[in-house]
C-alpha cells in the first residue's frame, strides 16, 4: 500500500517533468532509492522495478492533470484623471499671477502647441499658490502628455521670460502630498 502511494507520486512527478528518454534512469535510481528505503527497520515494502515501470507509463499516458489555464488582464492605465503638481518661474522675480490668469496661462500654453483642440483640453486648477506660482493640476489620463509638453514648451508670458517646472506627476492625488526629498528630519 504505502509502495503504491509512494510510487504513485515519484511516477507523477517524473512524468511531468522528464521526458520519456531521461525516464529510464531515473526510473533504476528511484528503484534503488525504494529498494534502500525498504532495507531499514521500520519499513517492509514489496517493490519491483517492472511494477513501477508500468505505473509510470500509464500515469504518463493516461492520469496526468490537463494544464491549468488562466487569463492575464492589465491595464495599461487603470487611473481616469493624472495630477500634476507644477511651478512656473519667471525670470524676473517678484511677478505675481492671480488664479485665473494662471489657469488662462495653460489654456495658452495648450492653444500654442495644439490650436483650438489643444485648448479646449479639460483640466482642473485644484490648488494654487499665489505666493510661490505652483499648482496642483488635475487632467484627463490621455491628456496628460499634451498638457505636459504645452507646460514645457511656453517660454514667455506677457514678454517676460518664464518656464514650468513640472514637480510631480502620479495617478494618485494622494502621491503628491508629500516629497521625501523635501523632508527635514529633526534630531
Amino acid at each position: 500500500m504505502g509502495h503504491q502511494a509512494f510510487g504513485v507520486g515519484v511516477g507523477w512527478y517524473l512524468s511531468e517533468f522528464l521526458s520519456l528518454s531521461k525516464l529510464c534512469f531515473f526510473t533504476v535510481f528511484f528503484h534503488e532509492l525504494l529498494s534502500w528505503f525498504c532495507s531499514l527497520p521500520s519499513v517492509s515494502v514489496q517493490t519491483s522495478l517492472p511494477g513501477l515501470i508500468n505505473t509510470m507509463k500509464h500515469l504518463s499516458k493516461n492520469k496526468l492533470p490537463s494544464p491549468a489555464t488562466f487569463e492575464r488582464i492589465v491595464y495599461k492605465n487603470p487611473s481616469e484623471y493624472h495630477y500634476m503638481k507644477v511651478q512656473l518661474e519667471f525670470q524676473d522675480h517678484g511677478f505675481r499671477l492671480t488664479d485665473a490668469q494662471f489657469k488662462q496661462l495653460i489654456v495658452l500654453a495648450l492653444r500654442d502647441l495644439f490650436g483650438e483642440v489643444g485648448a479646449a483640453l479639460p483640466f482642473d486648477v485644484l490648488t494654487y499658490e499665489e505666493k510661490t506660482l505652483s499648482a496642483i493640476l488635475r487632467i484627463c489620463s490621455s491628456g496628460l502628455v499634451k498638457l505636459w509638453s504645452s507646460l514645457t514648451l511656453l517660454g514667455s508670458y506677457q514678454n517676460k521670460k518664464c518656464a514650468f517646472r513640472v514637480m510631480q506627476v502620479s495617478p494618485f492625488l494622494l502621491a503628491l502630498s508629500g516629497n521625501s526629498r523635501e523632508f527635514i528630519l529633526e534630531e
